[in-house]
């Protein structure tokens, strides 16, 4: 910069001189003409020299405006050579930046690639799950089946033995009556029995007494056959009284015993209400057991919805639904009875749409399927163990996404069973 600046200042320099010298030289020259040509040439030197002074100022003025120039530039060379570096160290940190991209975006990829290869994982192992559920439900409807043969046969087994104790009911009922008006006929036949041989005994000894007091006075033997008469008599009657006091206790005794046995008979009779009456509430229980068993539902949707977005997904197509606790219309299930449910889900995705759907139980979202948009029509399953008070209410509910695959055989499905 300051070569150019001396450069400038030598052309200066340069110029003044040679003008002077060329004005000189004409002046020395052509001094006679001057002479001889007077004052108008003199005046003519003076406009050159004014010219001259004119042109020397404004070169002094536009060497001034250049060196300003120069000195812009030369700041302004400075602050492109600032920016430039800058923008230097900028490009390498963003180099740097670049190439930490990179890195990032390799390791993003294989986080993708092992996230795929998980995801792959998963869907196998949900489709595993779904045949498991699906040997479940066969197996628990071969039990059910099995349980209902059990319940009909026991049943049919049942009623014959109620038959059977009906008719030992019915006899032991007969036999107690026989029995109880052959107490009564007992009971009202021993003071008859007992008074009637009184009576005998009484008229007895009356004419034994008349004979002996007409006798009495007749001969002095007949005295002494009194006296031993008398004797016979009073041991007659003790055996009488003897004889009479056993009957009478071997009549009690018997009495007792018939008592004892009616006893024991009502005792049986009771006791076969009472397992009557047990069997009857084992029957109520097997049969309340037997139709909370029954509750079980699969439903589906047999067509395709690319925007479905809604709130509740609604399965219309009623595979079974005993208990009838499934309501197609509203897409929710209602819990017939107090137990715990196992319910299933099964949804795909339709083409590249991603979506997440959850089991609801009251408004409480359980678990959740996926079925993430890196590949078309994927598969997002999952299941959950509920515990329902009769009443409550379970459905299925959009998280995020949209649209879902079907068929007529249907692919998205709901299911459901009570478990005990």
């Amino acid at each position: 910069m300051s070569v150019h600046i001396l450069l400038v200042f030598g052309f200066l320099c340069v110029i003044p001189s040679t003008c002077l010298s060329i004005l000189t030289d004409g002046e020395t020259q052509n001094g006679t003409l001057r002479d001889e040509s007077g004052d108008s040439k003199t005046d003519v030197f003076r406009q050159l020299l004014n010219q001259e002074t004119l042109i020397r100022i404004s070169l002094v003025k536009n060497v001034h405006s250049l060196m300003k120039d120069m000195v812009e530039m030369k700041e302004s060379m400075s602050t492109s050579n600032k920016r430039l570096h800058d923008a230097e160290k900028e490009i390498s940190s963003l180099k740097n930046e670049v190439q930490l991209l990179k890195t990032e975006n390799q390791k993003l990829k294989e986080e993708a690639v092992k996230f795929h290869e998980e995801f792959k994982t998963a869907d196998s192992k949900f489709d595993e799950i779904k045949e498991n559920f699906t040997k479940v439900s066969f197996s628990h409807d071969q039990y059910e089946r099995h349980v209902n043969e059990k319940i009909e046969d026991f049943e049919k087994n049942t009623s014959t033995i109620l038959n059977d104790i009906k008719i030992e009911v019915r006899y032991l009922s007969v036999t107690l009556l026989d029995l109880n008006k052959h107490t009564m006929e007992i009971n009202g036949s021993i003071p008859n029995l007992i008074e009637s041989k009184f009576t005998e005994y009484s008229t007895i000894v009356n004419k034994s007494i008349s004979d002996i007091n007409h006798k009495m006075f007749t001969s002095k033997d007949f005295q002494e056959q009194l006296v031993y008469n008398l004797s016979t008599l009073g041991n007659d009657q003790s055996s009488l009284m003897k004889i009479i006091s056993d009957n009478l206790n071997n009549t009690i005794t018997s009495i007792k015993a018939d008592v004892e046995q009616s006893q024991k008979s009502q005792l049986k009779l009771s006791a076969a209400v009472s397992s009557l009456e047990v069997f009857r509430m084992n029957m109520s229980l097997m049969n309340s057991c037997a139709s909370k068993t029954s509750v079980s539902f699969t439903v589906g949707v047999t067509s395709s919805s690319s925007s479905w977005n809604g709130n509740i997904l609604v399965f219309p197509h009623v595979v079974t639904n005993n208990g009838n606790g499934y309501n197609p219309s509203t897409g929710k299930f209602t819990a017939p009875t107090d137990g715990t449910y196992v319910f299933f889900v099964t949804v795909n995705s339709y083409g590249s749409n991603s979506l997440y759907l959850d089991i609801v139980h009251n408004g409480s979202r359980k678990v959740r399927t996926m079925s993430h948009a890196s590949a078309s029509y994927q598969t997002g399953t999952n299941m959950a163990v509920l515990a329902l008070y009769k009443g409550d209410s379970v459905w299925i509910l959009l998280w995020s996404g949209k649209g879902y695959y079907s068929s007529d055989v249907p692919i998205t499905t709901f299911s459901g069973f009570l478990l005990f």
